[in-house]
């Protein structure tokens, strides 16, 4: 086979060509950090590192909804409590208003007393938490209780009802709504029933209250409790949530960022390589006799 000139000139441009892009690509790598720019680098770690920024933009959302859930019964835990102080000094009144010694007037303080901690009752079964009523359900742009303007009594929103929940991963949800239904209406009632025995002036029929004041309180226990249990569960979530993100996030970084201290010696070793290359160029590519025609 007969080796020409042309030949020898274009195997060396090739060459050339081939160092220079080794050298470029890290000169690349250093200056973006990335060892993989596009699929093509490295098509298997391409697909790997967008699953995994798939799994983190999963994980992120994830907790924040676990931060709205925990907001959420925060909220329903402080407004429960309230309630069941409220509870307990109705409770405090009742059992000095069935005192069998006391007078009408002495009564009438007291109802006064009752139906503002009702009102305060029904403050705290309407409330409130970005712009989304706790109590309501499905329904959290409409008051769960509002007052009836024909009877004066407590009455419950017909479309307060359903759960809410919030989706923590994969096939894991959790309820963080409270039906107000199932805490408050029963409760008013006895409040309203309790103001009636002191309108009337009923001592023994207000000593049987008693009885469904302490329901009325296992009641809000029972849900305070219950919020509790959820509390937890969902900081065990974030903990989860969180040590999955440091995991994800170093399994992303090994994946497609750059060896610093490798790549400096590979663009050192690159670029020794193509002065190496321009340097044997200079002796290969000799002048021709058109050269010296010129």
């Amino acid at each position: 086979m007969r080796i020409t000139q042309g030949m020898i000139t274009e195997a060396f441009m090739r060459n050339l060509s081939y160092n220079l892009k080794n050298l470029n690509d890290k000169e690349n790598m250093l200056s973006s950090g990335k060892r993989i720019r596009r699929p093509s680098d490295d098509p298997v770690s391409a697909v790997l590192a967008m699953r995994i920024r798939n799994t983190l933009s999963g994980i992120e959302q994830y907790n924040k909804n676990v931060n709205d859930a925990l907001t959420w019964l925060e909220n329903t835990e402080s407004a429960l409590a309230n309630a069941g102080d409220i509870l307990q000094r109705i409770r405090e009144l009742t059992v000095n208003a069935a005192n069998g010694t006391l007078t009408p007037q002495d009564r009438q303080t007291i109802l006064d007393e009752v139906s503002q901690l009702k009102l305060q009752l029904l403050q705290e079964a309407n409330t409130s938490y970005n712009n989304r009523y706790l109590f309501g359900g499905y329904a959290t742009d409409q008051k769960p209780f509002y007052i009836d303007s024909s009877t004066g009594k407590i009455t419950a929103n017909a479309s307060a009802a359903g759960t809410f929940k919030y989706n923590l991963g994969m096939n894991n949800d959790i309820e963080v709504n409270v039906l107000g239904t199932d805490v408050f209406k029963d409760l008013f009632a006895t409040v309203e029933s309790i103001e009636a025995d002191l309108q009337a002036n009923d001592a023994a029929a207000l000593s049987s209250r008693l009885a469904d004041l302490d329901s009325a309180i296992d009641t809000v226990l029972k849900y305070r409790s219950q919020i509790g249990a959820k509390s937890n569960r969902l900081d065990a979530t974030k903990t989860r949530l969180d040590s999955n993100e440091v995991d994800y996030t170093d399994l992303l970084s090994k994946t497609e960022d750059v060896d610093i201290a490798k790549t400096i010696m590979d663009l050192k070793m690159d670029e020794n390589v193509y002065r190496a290359s321009l340097a044997v160029g200079a002796r290969i590519i000799q002048p021709t006799l058109v050269d010296f025609l010129r």
